[in-house]
């Protein structure tokens, strides 16, 4: 998990600041390197577009989480976590090279469980609960090379509907393995009784990365 820590000129700034782009700078601290700062006005525009709304975007960004993916072919990854409620958030995929950024959003109203890595290509696993005994998930896979989120083949698609828990995903040669329940319905009494069978019956769909 990295830090993420906010720095500003001022210690309130109103709307109009914020869009002219004189204060909020995110500081995210990596492992055995030193800290990327990404000026949000400049380099973010999803999230200039998000903190414009509050009077006070430094207390949104306090909320915001920041995690830390991978290292690789010279650029750094990191999942920003923001309009969190109480555990779900939007997750936005940032990319840092040399000093220049690219961000996209990945998933909304989520949680990240898992996140695999291989080659060029980058899965996520992100969580939907509904009350403390079921969650739903989504999996997501980037093409790094020209980041952006791939399109599952039709029959897959069920891996991104937050319909069914997902326990695992993993990489297997070029094919992502993803473990999936089975059940007669995605009812939510469907997953609270799958669940006390402890998570049992499951079925596994690989999908051949090109």
């Amino acid at each position: 998990m990295a830090i993420l820590l906010l720095t500003a000129c001022n210690k309130t700034i109103d709307n109009t600041e914020l869009n002219q782009g004189k204060g909020l700078i995110l500081d995210f601290e990596q492992p055995s390197k030193e800290s990327i700062f990404i000026d949000i006005d400049n380099q973010v525009p999803i999230l200039k577009s998000y903190l414009a709304q509050f009077d006070e975007p430094e207390i949104e960004m306090s909320r915001m989480q920041s995690t830390y993916l991978i290292s690789y072919k010279q650029r750094d990854y990191f999942l920003l976590s923001y309009s969190c409620g109480t555990k779900i958030c939007h997750q936005l995929l940032l990319e840092h090279y040399q000093g220049k950024i690219k961000s996209f959003e990945v998933s909304e109203a989520s949680f990240l469980q898992d996140s695999k890595h291989s080659n060029n290509y980058l899965a996520f696993l992100f969580g939907r609960n509904e009350g403390k005994e079921v969650i739903r998930n989504q999996v997501v896979i980037v093409d790094l090379q020209n980041f952006r989120k791939m399109t599952l083949p039709e029959h897959f698609g069920i891996l991104e509907s937050f319909e069914y828990p997902i326990p695992s995903i993993e990489w297997k040669d070029r094919h992502l393995k993803a473990t999936i329940a089975v059940l007669e319905d995605p009812s939510y009494d469907s997953i609270k009784e799958w669940n006390k069978n402890n998570k049992e019956s499951t079925q596994e769909l690989l999908w051949k990365i090109q």
